[in-house]
């Protein structure tokens, strides 16, 4: 009974891993393809720029448009911000007369 579902879960993460890594494949390819062509750069230039694009883009794409939440993922407990320490927030305020 929970072997099905926990095999087509499985699946299902597989599967969108290989769609992720044929999607960064295809970003690679046209990165290379236009800075050799567009931008008249050698192939190694071409490469390198590409491998350094790649990671970056795929970066903004996560932080511009973040994933839904997964399903059977439960509540995910909202994001802790990073937070000055208590002390040095007083500290400020008193040099500002607040």
């Amino acid at each position: 009974m929970f072997g099905s579902s926990d095999s087509a879960r499985r699946k299902e993460q597989t599967m969108k891993r290989a769609k992720d890594a044929t999607l960064v494949l295809c970003l690679f390819v046209v990165y290379c393809v236009l800075l050799s062509q567009g931008l008249k750069a050698n192939a190694v230039s071409a490469f390198f720029g590409a491998l350094a694009a790649v990671p970056l883009t795929v970066h903004l794409y996560r932080r511009l448009w973040p994933s839904p939440p997964e399903k059977d993922a439960g509540e995910r407990a909202p994001r802790q911000l990073a937070r000055r320490d208590g002390a040095e927030g007083e500290k400020e305020n008193t040099e500002y007369g607040l």
